[in-house]
């Protein structure tokens, strides 16, 4: 991948993630490069293309992050996720799943199912270390695995968003009550 594509690539996941999907475009990644919308074109002929770029850019990341992980214990593997939206806090981000799921629904089809693909993604692996997590006794809850799943994933992407809008840490707040609940 060329230099200027991933920094292309780059760019457009920082925008999604602070301002929105539909609330920046190629002008606003052309000003940044000193480059022409042309170029951009030339990489990605569709915002849609450069969206699917992105959101393949995360799925690889989180792929590449988890299959570090499987030694870990369930407990350390809870704890590595929230650590990835502890980084995009930090980053004053919303996770990328947030960030386009709050658009979900003017997305184009190809951009939408390449989200869902992703979210999969997340959701089955997250899904696994809890089942691995009841296994061991580690975790201890009443509802399915996927109900948790959907429980874990859903409240650390809320409050990196509600951590925008208060000036208490919400984050904070979710990270203490997870590891609390399991």
């Amino acid at each position: 991948m060329s230099d200027t594509k991933k920094k292309i690539i780059d760019i457009a996941e920082r925008l999604i993630r602070t301002r929105g999907y539909n609330a920046f475009s190629y002008k606003d990644i052309a000003k940044e490069l000193n480059i022409k919308n042309a170029a951009i074109h030339y990489h990605f002929p569709a915002k849609s293309d450069l969206g699917i770029a992105v959101i393949e850019k995360n799925q690889t990341n989180f792929a590449d992050q988890t299959s570090g992980w499987i030694t870990l214990s369930p407990a350390q593997k809870l704890e590595a996720f929230i650590q990835i939206y502890a980084t995009s806090k930090k980053n004053n981000c919303v996770c990328f799943v947030g960030a386009l799921g709050a658009s979900y629904d003017s997305l184009p089809e190809d951009m939408q199912k390449s989200l869902q693909n992703a979210t999969g993604e997340i959701k089955q692996w997250v899904e696994g270390f809890l089942q691995e997590g009841l296994k061991d006794e580690v975790f201890s809850f009443k509802c399915t695995t996927t109900e948790m799943a959907d429980l874990v994933i859903t409240t650390l992407a809320a409050s990196l968003i509600l951590d925008k809008i208060n000036t208490r840490n919400v984050f904070g707040s979710v990270r203490n009550a997870l590891k609390g609940v399991l």
